[in-house]
């Protein structure tokens, strides 16, 4: 998952560990099967592609296999909604075995949510620790408190909305 930029030239902290925790990971992965595994690097449209170019770079640092370069894929959306939309229409990729995603614990709530539903039972969630910067752009709060409740709500949301149904949804919107 894409954590942004603080300023046009550093990623962010929780940017960084995730890059550098799915790296290590798909290098491992890479080992048992090459042709069928791939590095997503993901960005949002906001920042016209800085955060994709920035983590490119210290994927092309870290790695030295053009093998391994010829394996990444980079998409860009408005948010998570429409980075799952995207990635699931991605031709390599297809049909998806089992999608990995590397996620800040705050954030895994509402992102496997959105996530589950493009990919279902191939969805894996691996979850990193990262304090994100007090000036991080994204973070109006960073109190383990206010994150607490947040994913609270969050979960009974998409609780209420599976149970719901489908056609319980559909009938209010008439």
């Amino acid at each position: 998952m894409p954590y942004g930029l603080l300023d046009s030239e550093r990623l962010s902290k929780a940017s960084r560990i995730c890059l550098e925790r799915s790296l290590e990971w798909w290098q491992k992965s890479m080992q048992t099967t090459k042709h069928k595994t791939y590095l997503v690097l993901a960005g949002y449209d906001l920042d016209r592609g800085q955060e994709i170019k920035l983590r490119r770079e210290i994927a092309e640092r870290t790695l030295q296999e053009p093998e391994l370069l010829g394996n990444l894929i980079e998409v860009s959306a408005n948010n998570e909604i429409g980075l799952a939309q995207k990635i699931s229409r991605i031709r390599a990729l297809l049909p998806v075995e089992i999608i990995t995603l590397f996620v800040e614990e705050r954030n895994a709530v509402s992102v496997k949510a959105i996530f589950k539903r493009k990919f279902g039972k191939a969805l894996q969630l691996r979850k990193i620790k990262a304090k994100f910067e007090f000036n991080h752009p994204w973070i109006t709060t960073s109190t383990s408190f206010a994150w607490f409740w947040r994913n609270w709500f969050l979960r009974i949301w998409f609780e209420i909305k599976r149970r719901l149904g489908r056609g319980m949804r559909n009938r209010g919107d008439s």
